[in-house]
């Protein structure tokens, strides 16, 4: 696995900024609007991801302050929707580690990542207290697609969460994601131990976290 020296390149979530509405339209042309709009803004994203590959464009290795400001602290609401069907709350942790990570098919970083982070669950199979969550923000259009990404890299260990809903995910909104892949560890507290870009800093978070021992709950 990669370390996390390694160059990272990130993707920034697919936001719209629709101009000013200067005059009264109805909420169905509006809703055609806003699809258009991030639909265009989509595919605006996933050609700056290839260029950047191309030209070995590095993102910024840090995340936001308001993800920094969630260590230490319980975990937000939120739910974790899996691709099974069932719901689970962030914080209905059971005493239980939760390693997430973010990942998107439209962001061409990701495709690397999300095999890194199949492998830190495989190289901690072995434990009986930590689960991983690999969160696609993709839309629900794209849940083949998403399907036959876990189908031909192999993702069989980690456990998928999907939405639908793209960038708004509610698990990524609660845990201030701004930036993808991004990676976060909740411990059987429920407590934020980690976040940051990729899966570098997390395989290293763990190789030290683990290297203590087990470890349940901290104040």
């Amino acid at each position: 696995m990669r370390g996390a020296g390694t160059s990272l390149l990130l993707c920034a979530p697919r936001h719209s900024f629709p101009g000013p509405v200067v005059q009264q339209v109805s909420l169905r042309d509006f809703k055609e609007y806003m699809d258009s709009t991030m639909r265009m803004l989509g595919s605006f994203l996933r050609v700056m991801c290839i260029l950047a590959v191309q030209f070995g464009a590095v993102g910024c290795s840090s995340v936001s302050p308001a993800s920094v400001a969630l260590l230490g602290r319980p975990v937000p609401d939120g739910r974790l929707m899996l691709l099974s069907g069932e719901d689970v709350a962030l914080k209905d942790s059971r005493g239980r580690n939760r390693a997430i990570l973010f990942w998107a098919t439209w962001c061409t970083h990701s495709s690397s990542v999300i095999s890194q982070f199949e492998d830190l669950a495989r190289t901690y199979a072995h434990r009986n207290d930590t689960d991983f969550f690999a969160v696609s923000l993709d839309r629900n259009q794209d849940l083949d697609l998403v399907k036959g990404r876990i189908a031909t890299q192999d993702l069989t260990t980690v456990t998928h969460v999907f939405s639908g809903n793209d960038v708004q995910d509610e698990a990524f909104l609660a845990l201030k994601g701004d930036h993808v892949p991004y990676a976060v560890f909740v411990d059987g507290g429920s407590t934020v131990r980690f976040v940051g870009l990729g899966v570098g800093g997390l395989e290293e978070f763990l190789e030290a976290r683990f290297a203590e021992g087990s470890r349940g709950p901290e104040e």
